[in-house]
């Protein structure tokens, strides 16, 4: 086969130019603001609506707006979905609060803390106690794993999984102070397991394995070392007085209640249950069933566990008037002894038992979450305290944004700050679950424990950065968190400094602060309680004479408090006494709420009756039974009036006390604006001007801000005016202003305006996702597409970033973020007017529209007062080139200074202009008319390059958008033409 031989000549082939390094993103952003769920002052990354909600929950609930009756939500929810919503692909969401740790910074270590800072809720597991490292018993604690109220009708409750084993050759290791047993089993045993050893049906001793040995063939037994850790009697009655007194405590509570023990008695199945008689009055929510009763007289200390109630009336306040009511409780239940665990062995193991744990917590719309085969002791295997709270979690990791939903639901609690116990101690948890607990009682409301109770600057702010300045910013964060002997993290939006710790440049360019415009809200005042009308019970006709066809009239009888034993009664007339009811002191939130009363005797049934008018003129009855309690709901706000009557047999007794439930949804309220606005603009500015000082300190960071609702377009151009104020030497237009060398921080700003009404349905999820979401994530998402709740006003700080975002990674930062609709908007509030249009232009304050094309923002301007920089596609130029120049910069360092690196630097960064100015970054024809890259002498003289200085100047021309187009249609003779004129 012949082989084509080529002909003679000259061939050139033409190498394509090596291919651009790929741009810096640009498209990341950040948001700061409130949020129900999530760890506090620590930026997380999310990719998704789905992962926000996962990590951050609903829309945090914050006041009532009484003028347009609708309640008042956190914008950061709305503002993130909007940002997807609009082509934005990750951001980093950074929840504030007012926390014990800021404050701290804020008023020094010494200094008392106030009450309203964000505060976890803690629970007291039903049975279990837990035994530290000084041999102390008390009740289990855990907590949420998050700060805030989201965890309010959250519920625990434990069950045991128990396997028993035979062992053999029990014998005692030292003294008998060390506690330490030895013996064999075939049961595989482990270092830090748990475990039971029953002497007889009363006494039980709990050990920790210490050690284990494999024997010297596989059929030997395993040699095990146990550590005797506690020591209890079960009080069966057997010897022991039937009443004991003492001090009470419960957990969560700090004072001890004068109580007396009654001991069990014997039953025809066994023992009945042990009784303790709190001498002190207690509010109902403070002890429920499941909870541990810590009984002390004298040297003796003995635990109940809470089966069962009983609310008492104390009859010795004499006369028990309406406003004066005293209850004492009676608790039912298992109770045992605590025992000197040196001493209490005394004879044979009759049953050894291996234990694990499960937890259950229960939230308030019915779902479960479980943690199963838990070790009881920290030295075990997959324990407890294995759990993170949010702040560990996601301070460890910042891959998040690749885990799916689903996998980001964590187990709602987790250890509480004390030191890890030596062991959990089942006592009372049995092998099934029981009553569950919520949490242990607080004294703050919703919105203090969220750390959200006061409205001001302080909550986006780090106490030690709040004034400082452009220039000292950068140097005073760093030494702050990373040079000092003992470093803290930073807090506020000045968290930001956290992301991609360690790179060249922080990862997110965008920062939206969509909560640092609300008006602030203060506590709701109710209205002074009605007058309770002195009402003359009805007397029963048969308290005046016997029943039957000649019964008296009582009509004109004078009404009696008991019957009439001076006069001819029947046998079976008597006084039956009147409960006493008990209900909610504070107002509750619509929904469900407990009602109990005292016991009039046994067998009697009890009526309850419900009002609207403290009268009770319209009074119904809700129940009619034997139970000493009932949950009432009442769905809408307002006063409900209750009472309860008696009944045995066919006697009746008076009516109790009325008890006054006061049922609203919110708490807090908003101020009218006009009553707040002067002085909430002060701190809505020190916000906004400590988020431009921010932006310019880092150098690539644009901040996209936004006023209150309320404003209108005088309030617009006002509040416009006072930002971009510049204070000179001697000027003193506001000493809180940027100072003259910070103008250029103004630069780093955009203004919105005005507000959106928002599908927010868009940024719901399809019904087939709720799943992957928290329970309290999966109702609002539910919520939202609720047709009669789907519209919220929101503040246009996220549609606006995803716009730059999605015009960032799409056709470049340097394409002005104009002119693109934005999606899930529904209409605008306020509505400008016409003529209003030009003078809020005029103020660099980038107007949203409406035409029927959508809604737009036509305008893409920054605050800066330099006309250079007003365009944002100008200053997101620049801080693309200031990323590049990082990028590529890092690489010659260390290279020999010289006329060889200057010529490799520039035409280094003449390919990168280059390839910018390809796609249309840089006004001019050709690239000599955009850019230029200056290496030479002018800008490094000798002594420069002697100290081993160089300097690179990047000299370009920015691209200005088009933003006005004038068509002109002209007539000559019977010819139409048509000419568009730039």
């Amino acid at each position: 086969m012949t082989t084509a031989r080529r002909l003679p000549g000259i061939q050139v082939d033409v190498a394509p130019p090596p291919a651009a390094d790929a741009l810096p993103r640009l498209d990341v952003a950040v948001f700061v603001g409130f949020a129900a769920t999530g760890p506090l002052h620590l930026p997380v990354a999310v990719e998704s609506v789905a992962q926000y909600a996962a990590v951050f929950g609903a829309d945090a609930p914050l006041a009532w707006d009484s003028e347009r009756g609708e309640r008042v939500f956190a914008h950061l929810g709305p503002s993130v979905r909007a940002f997807f919503a609009n082509g934005g692909r990750r951001c980093w969401v950074l929840r504030v609060a007012r926390s014990a740790a800021m404050e701290r910074v804020r008023l020094g270590e010494d200094a008392p803390l106030p009450s309203a800072i964000a505060t976890a809720n803690r629970y007291a597991l039903p049975g279990m106690l837990a035994i530290d490292v000084t041999d102390a018993i008390a009740p289990a604690i855990v907590a949420a794993r998050c700060e805030g109220s989201w965890s309010d009708g959250l519920r625990v409750d434990a069950a045991t999984q128990q396997r028993g084993f035979a062992l053999d050759s029990w014998s005692l290791i030292d003294s008998p102070s060390a506690r330490r047993f030895a013996f064999l089993t075939r049961q595989p045993l482990s270092v830090g397991d748990l475990l039971r050893f029953d002497q007889d049906p009363a006494i039980q001793l709990y050990a920790r394995v210490e050690q284990t040995a494999a024997g010297t063939t596989p059929a030997a037994p395993y040699r095990v070392e146990v550590r005797v850790l506690a020591a209890f009697e079960a009080l069966i009655g057997d010897g022991s007085p039937d009443e004991i007194s003492g001090d009470a405590r419960i957990a969560g509570l700090d004072d001890e209640l004068p109580a007396t023990l009654h001991s069990p008695k014997q039953l025809a199945d066994g023992w009945g249950p042990a009784t303790l008689k709190l001498q002190a009055p207690l509010a109902p929510e403070q002890l429920n069933p499941g909870a541990w009763l810590r009984f002390a007289a004298g040297a003796q200390i003995i635990w109940l566990r809470v089966d069962e109630l009983d609310r008492v009336a104390d009859l010795s306040i004499s006369p028990v008037i309406d406003d004066a009511i005293a209850v004492l409780i009676k608790a039912q239940g298992p109770a045992w002894r605590e025992l000197d665990p040196a001493t209490a062995w005394t004879g044979p193991v009759e049953s050894a038992h291996w234990l694990q744990l499960e937890l259950r917590a229960l939230s308030a719309d019915g779902t479960q979450s479980r943690l199963r085969s838990l070790a009881l002791t920290p030295l075990g295997s997959g324990h407890f305290w294995q759990q993170q709270r949010d702040q560990d979690y996601y301070r460890q990791r910042d891959d998040l944004a690749s885990v799916p939903p689903a996998e980001l639901q964590r187990y709602p609690l987790a250890p509480d700050d004390a030191p890890r116990p030596l062991a959990w101690l089942p006592l009372g948890v049995q092998a099934n679950f029981g009553a569950s607990v919520g949490p242990l009682p607080q004294t703050a409301g919703a919105l203090e424990r969220d750390g959200l109770a006061r409205f001001d600057r302080d909550l986006f702010l780090d106490p030690a950065l709040a004034a400082d300045s452009v220039q000292t910013l950068i140097a005073h964060a760093d030494d702050i968190r990373l040079i000092r002997p003992s470093p803290r993290p930073l807090y506020g939006l000045h968290a930001v400094f956290g992301i991609s710790a360690g790179g060249l440049f922080n990862e997110a360019s965008l920062l939206s602060l969509p909560d640092a415009i609300h008006l602030g809200w203060q506590r709701r005042l109710d209205p002074p309680d009605e007058p309770t009308p002195a009402t003359t019970p009805t007397t029963p006709p048969h308290w005046r004479d016997h029943r039957g066809a000649c019964l008296l009239d009582p009509a004109s009888q004078d009404a009696l408090s008991a019957p009439d034993f001076s006069r001819f009664l029947d046998c079976s007339t008597r006084l039956i006494a009147a409960p006493v009811l008990d209900g909610p002191d504070a107002p509750v939130s619509p929904g469900r709420y407990r009602l109990s009363w005292t016991q009039s005797e046994a067998g009697a049934r009890y009526a309850l009756f419900e009002a609207g008018l403290s009268d009770f003129s319209d009074q119904r009855e809700i129940y009619n039974g034997e139970l000493s309690e009932y949950v009432a709901i009442s769905e809408r706000e307002g006063r409900y009036y209750y009472r309860v009557v008696a009944q045995v047999g066919g006697e009746y007794s008076l009516p109790s006390n009325p008890v006054t439930v006061r049922v609203r949804a919110d708490e807090w309220v908003l101020p009218t604006a006009a009553t707040v606005e002067a002085g909430m603009e002060a701190e809505w500015l020190a916000v906004h001007r400590a988020a431009l000082r921010l932006g310019a300190a880092c150098g690539d960071l644009f901040v996209v801000l936004s006023m209150p609702r309320h404003f209108r377009t005088a309030q617009a151009l006002r509040y416009s005016q006072r930002l971009r104020a510049v204070r000179g030497a001697s000027a003193a237009i506001d000493p809180l202003a940027l100072a003259f060398d910070e103008a250029r921080a103004l630069s780093y700003g955009a203004l919105y305006f005005p507000w959106l009404q928002s599908d927010a349905r868009s940024g719901a999820l399809a019904a087939g996702s709720l799943g992957a979401l928290s329970p309290g994530a999966a109702a609002q998402a539910g919520a939202d597409r609720d047709p009669q709740r789907r519209l919220r006003v929101v503040p246009p700080d996220g549609v606006a970033t995803g716009v730059f975002a999605a015009r960032a990674s799409q056709r470049g930062a340097w394409i002005a973020a104009a002119n693109e609709p934005m999606r899930d908007v529904v209409a605008l509030t306020p509505r400008i007017a016409d003529g209003d249009r030009a003078a809020l232009q005029d103020a660099q304050i980038n107007l949203l529209r409406d035409d029927p094309r959508g809604f737009f923002a036509l305008s893409a301007d920054t605050l800066a007062l330099d006309e250079e920089l007003r365009p944002i596609n100008v200053r997101r130029l620049l801080i693309l080139l200031r990323r590049m120049a990082l990028r590529r910069g890092s690489s010659y360092v260390f290279e020999p200074n010289g006329p060889v690196l200057w010529r490799s630097v520039q035409r280094g960064f003449d390919l990168l202009l280059g390839d910018l100015f390809q796609r249309g970054a840089f006004a001019g024809a050709t690239a000599e008319q955009s850019f230029r890259v200056v290496t030479d002498e002018g800008v490094n003289p000798p002594q420069s390059v002697e100290s081993g200085r160089f300097v690179v100047e990047l000299r370009v021309a920015p691209s200005l958008p088009m933003r006005f187009i004038a068509v002109r249609l002209a007539q000559s003779g019977e010819r139409l033409t048509v000419k568009e004129e730039l």
